[in-house]
């Protein structure tokens, strides 16, 4: 099985079809039909199964996918630590939901395991953004948070998408002030409190949304949308807003002065990580996740 085989047929398993790995990969469709039939005469079993809605991976290919992109990983850390071109990078991606740890996790891992070449991603972005990313293999790993009221909308969705989640911890619901803030005196705010403030919202954009981070049950008549952290610090400073979140802080929150205090009547998140299921952990993966749980235990 050649390191070319392995990139077609996790391309593959990406796309969901052969024909649209192709022309991601701007390569005939036959080219990528041989290279998945050398890899099943090799290894004597079928990778995928096919039929006329498309096709999967059998149970064995499932579990070759996984090795492939172990080794496809250590491939590209290799030419990236000692391959003379420069074009060969380490890659690592997080999707995330704004507000949530990862940030410090990330820097660590690079600072560990990163030396010159590499290209690393973490976006934040809305809740079904980070599903819609992590379902389609196009990040390593989803950072996430939600309510307990939409948990089973949640799991529907993960099926439909071959996504993993995996619990980490309840997290009491938490509002992000600016210190000064004439609520930031108390150890927790109440609902009532909040409601002559102005709310910092992101999943407002979108209505389907919505059900996964809208803890508040009595809502502020002062909404503000925006899509990126900076306008919302900017906001927190200006306006006296608020904003709902999971609790967790960066270590630049911190220095900044921006405060979490939980809210004293509503309930906890879920938080946790999700992985595409066809693929599963690869050991970047595991690292960056023992580093995260480490990143939370410090919160």
């Amino acid at each position: 099985m050649t390191i070319q085989q392995m990139r077609y047929f996790l391309e593959v398993v990406y796309a969901g079809s052969v024909s649209k790995a192709a022309r991601q990969l701007y390569t005939a469709q036959s080219t990528v039909s041989v290279a998945i039939q050398s890899i099943e005469s090799e290894f004597g079993f079928a990778v995928f199964k096919r039929s006329s809605s498309g096709i999967e991976l059998t149970e064995r290919g499932a579990s070759l996918a996984l090795d492939v992109k172990r080794v496809l990983q250590q491939v590209d850390l290799l030419n990236a630590k000692y391959a003379d071109h420069t074009e060969q990078r380490v890659e690592f991606s997080v999707a995330t939901q704004h507000h949530m740890p990862g940030i410090d996790a990330l820097c660590s891992l690079i600072r560990g395991h990163m030396e010159d070449c590499y290209s690393v991603n973490f976006l934040e972005m809305r809740t079904t953004e980070v599903l819609d990313t992590i379902s389609a293999g196009r990040y390593d790993v989803g950072i996430l948070f939600f309510t307990s009221d939409s948990k089973n909308l949640l799991i529907q969705k993960l099926r439909m998408g071959g996504t993993v989640f995996n619990h980490i911890a309840y997290k009491p619901i938490h509002v992000y002030l600016r210190q000064g803030h004439p609520l930031a005196g108390g150890g927790v705010v109440c609902e009532e409190d909040l409601k002559n403030y102005p709310r910092i919202a992101y999943d407002r954009v979108i209505d389907t949304d919505m059900i996964f981070t809208d803890a508040l049950k009595k809502y502020s008549s002062r909404v503000i949308n925006v899509n990126d952290r900076a306008a919302a610090y900017t906001m927190l400073q200006e306006l006296d807003a608020f904003i709902v979140g999971s609790g967790y802080r960066t270590s630049s929150e911190r220095q900044n002065g921006i405060l979490a205090i939980p809210v004293a009547d509503c309930g906890p998140w879920e938080v946790g990580y999700l992985l595409q299921s066809k693929i599963g952990e690869s050991p970047l993966t595991r690292e960056f996740l023992k580093l995260f749980q480490e990143e939370l235990e410090r919160d």
